[in-house]
C-alpha cells in the first residue's frame, strides 16, 4: 500500500481518503500522517492531522457535473458528447464495427414555446429527453447540445442498416403525446445520421456536421423522419466546389487563354473569319480542352465571369488586329446562363463600345 510505503521510506504521507465516523457515516478527509521516531531512529508512534473535506468534494463533484451535463435534462452536454464520441470512434476502429451519429431537431417545438411559454417548453424537453434516452440501448449516448437539438451516439452496429430500428424508436419516442399539467402536447423530430468509419479520415466535428446536414434533408423531406448522410454524394459536391474554386483561380491567375481557329471558304481557300476557342493552360496538367473544366461551372455564377472574360479578350484581340491592318471577324460562344441574363444586351453593347473594332465580333453558331 502506498500509504505505508511512504511512511516507511519517507516518514510521512499526505493525501485524501474516505473514512467512516462512529455513527457509520462515510466522509472525505484530507489526511497527513507523520512518523515519530525515538533517538535510535525507530518509530514509536504516528501523528495524524486531518481536515473534513466532504463539503468540498461534494461541491467539486457538482461543478464537474455542471461542466459536463445539461442542467435542464441532465443529459450529457456538448463537451461530454465530444469526449464520448471520440472514445466511441476509437472503440469502433478496434472492434471493426460501425458507429452512427444521429443529429435530432424537434419539429414544432417553437410553436409550443410561443403558445404556452418557456416554462412549459422546458418541462416538455425534460419529458422528451427521458423518453428518448429510454428508447436507446444502455451503451448509447444521448446528449442535448442546445435548444431543441439532441445528438445520439449509436455504437456497436453490425452495419449501417442496424441503426434503423434505433432511429425509428427515437422518432416514435419524440412523436408521442406528452402530458404537461393540463396540456397534451405533441411534437415530432427530424433526424440526420452519419456513420463511421468512412473512406476518408474523419474527425468527430465532421461527423456532427454531416449528421446536421442530413437532418436538414429530413426536414425538407417532410419532417418526422430520418435521412442518412450520403458520403459519396458529399465527396462529389465537395469535388465540384473545389473544381469551381480552381477554375476561379485559373481566371484570376491568367491561366485561361483563347485560341483563334480560322474559318476558311473551302472553294476559294480564303480565310473568312475566326472562332475564339477557350483553353486552360494548366500549370501541372498542360493544355486542357473546354470539356474538362466548363461543365464544372455550367450552372455557376462563375460562368458569367468567364463569359465576360472571353468577350473582352476577343474584342481586345480584334482591336489589335485592326491596328495592324487585319480586319477579321471573330465568333465567340455565349453560354446559356450568360444569354439568359436580363442585362446581357446592355453589357454586350458596353463591351462593343469599349473597343473600336467591336462591330467585327459576332456570336458563334
Amino acid at each position: 500500500m502506498a500509504l505505508w510505503r511512504d511512511l516507511l521510506d519517507k516518514g510521512h504521507w499526505y493525501g485524501e481518503i474516505w473514512n467512516r465516523r462512529k455513527n457509520g457515516e462515510v466522509y472525505a478527509e484530507l489526511l497527513t500522517i507523520t512518523s515519530v521516531r525515538n533517538v535510535q531512529g525507530s518509530t514509536n508512534h504516528y501523528v495524524a492531522l486531518f481536515t473534513d473535506i466532504t463539503a468540498f468534494k461534494a461541491q467539486q463533484t457538482q461543478l464537474e457535473h455542471i461542466a459536463h451535463y445539461d442542467l435542464l435534462t441532465n443529459l450529457p452536454n456538448r463537451a461530454l458528447l465530444a469526449d464520448r464520441l471520440r472514445q466511441s470512434m476509437a472503440q469502433t476502429l478496434r472492434r471493426g464495427d460501425w458507429l452512427g451519429v444521429a443529429y435530432l431537431d424537434l419539429d414544432g417545438f417553437k410553436a409550443v414555446n410561443d403558445q404556452h411559454g418557456h416554462a412549459v417548453g422546458d418541462q416538455l424537453l425534460v419529458l422528451l429527453a427521458a423518453r428518448m434516452k429510454d428508447a436507446l440501448r444502455e451503451g448509447d449516448t444521448l446528449a442535448r447540445i442546445g435548444g431543441d437539438e439532441f445528438v445520439a451516439v449509436l455504437g456497436d452496429l453490425a452495419d449501417v442498416t442496424a441503426s434503423q430500428p434505433l432511429l425509428q424508436r427515437l422518432l416514435e419516442a419524440a412523436s408521442q403525446a406528452f402530458q404537461v399539467g393540463d396540456l397534451s402536447l405533441q411534437v415530432s423530430a427530424s433526424v440526420g445520421v452519419s456513420f463511421y468509419p468512412q473512406a476518408e479520415p474523419t474527425e468527430p466535428d465532421q461527423l456532427l456536421r454531416q449528421a446536421d446536414q442530413a437532418m436538414y434533408q429530413a426536414k425538407q423531406s417532410g419532417k418526422n423522419c430520418f435521412h442518412l448522410f450520403d458520403a459519396a454524394h458529399d465527396r462529389s459536391v465537395r469535388g465540384l466546389h473545389q473544381g469551381v474554386q480552381r477554375v476561379r483561380l485559373a481566371l484570376t491567375q491568367h491561366e485561361l487563354v483563347l485560341f483563334y481557329q480560322p474559318k476558311v471558304n473551302m472553294r476559294s481557300g480564303m480565310v473568312m473569319g475566326a472562332e475564339a476557342l477557350i483553353r486552360w493552360q494548366h500549370p501541372e496538367r498542360g493544355l486542357l480542352a473546354p470539356a474538362e473544366f466548363l461543365p464544372l461551372i455550367e450552372d455557376h455564377a462563375l460562368a458569367l465571369e468567364v463569359g465576360e472574360w472571353v468577350l473582352h479578350t476577343a474584342l481586345g484581340q480584334i482591336a489589335r488586329w485592326q491596328q495592324s491592318g487585319l480586319a477579321l471577324p471573330v465568333s465567340i460562344n455565349v453560354g446559356a446562363l450568360q444569354l439568359q441574363q436580363s442585362d446581357f444586351v446592355q453589357r454586350l453593347r458596353a463591351a462593343l463600345g469599349k473597343f473600336s473594332a467591336g462591330a467585327a465580333c459576332q456570336p458563334a453558331n
